[in-house]
């Protein structure tokens, strides 16, 4: 637990500069395009109309969930999965990509990961607000239930630094596991309930096996508790069992991102 504290110490002590970096990367990440900053918003925009299409009205044929319509259902989780995956995969690459960064500036290499999830940040803002819109327009109504967001928001944070820290130190020394991760990204979006309503899946029903399996994923965790934030189909506490299990993945996950980082990081330039 000494090298957590060290880990998270580093962060809070450094948050001035972690903001700073992370807005100029934001700002010279889209600058050679035509559209410049508007692909944050377009490019998840086109992947949000994409599976309503496919899924809402082809598959579902505009069926209800959870009393919603499917794009006011898609919407909270689909956003939070596009935020996700992209830091997850962003953070796994973090200190490759700035080897310069490593190797001439003086700061703790630990905030790396955390300059990614800050710059991934102010494209969720947008869409999340750009979503809330939308959502409004369907039919659904602000409550109490929205305060929940602070929650699950907190969780999501907390889960993708943990598995940052530990994503990033791994793909310096064995570089081929990005490419594992990029793969297993995508079988996380089929398991992770992004565009499917298990809850609502006779098949799956059938078998509380699988079901107890896809609640263990911490993606799950997060993406059903914002939709359930959002559209108001429950409280946070309802099930401390998944509560705990969150939560011990996240810790487990810090506490080894921490020492595999703490261990490797004085060799970190050799690697790169």
């Amino acid at each position: 637990m000494k090298e957590t504290w060290l880990v998270l110490l580093e962060q809070f002590k450094n948050l001035n500069i972690i903001h700073r970096l992370a807005k100029y990367e934001e700002k010279s990440t889209f600058q050679a395009h035509i559209l410049g900053n508007v692909w944050q918003i377009l490019d998840p925009a086109i992947n949000i109309a994409i599976y309503w299409f496919v899924f809402g009205i082809v598959l579902y044929g505009n069926k209800p969930m959870d009393g919603y319509s499917y794009v006011a259902w898609l919407l909270p989780g689909f956003i939070a999965w596009q935020f996700m995956r992209a830091e997850i995969l962003g953070a796994s690459r973090s200190m490759v990509s700035r080897v310069q960064m490593v190797s001439k500036m003086q700061f703790p290499v630990s905030t790396i990961p955390s300059m990614t999830l800050a710059s991934q940040l102010i494209n969720y803002w947008w869409m999340l607000g750009i979503s809330m819109v939308i959502m409004i327009g369907y039919g659904v109504r602000p409550s109490l239930y929205w305060l929940q967001f602070i929650y699950y928001f907190v969780c999501m944070i907390a889960f993708l630094y943990a598995l940052g820290l530990v994503t990033s130190t791994i793909t310096v020394v064995v570089r081929d596991f990005h490419t594992l991760l990029n793969s297993a990204m995508q079988l996380m979006f089929w398991v992770s309930g992004t565009i499917f309503n298990f809850n609502a899946n006779a098949t799956i029903k059938q078998h509380p096996m699988i079901i107890h399996v896809i609640q263990i994923n911490p993606f799950y965790y997060v993406i059903n508790g914002m939709r359930e934030a959002f559209l108001g189909t429950g409280w946070f506490y309802h099930d401390i069992k998944s509560i705990i299990i969150f939560w011990s993945i996240t810790l487990m996950l810090l506490i080894l991102g921490s020492h595999i980082h703490l261990k490797f990081r004085s060799r970190f330039i050799d690697y790169i």
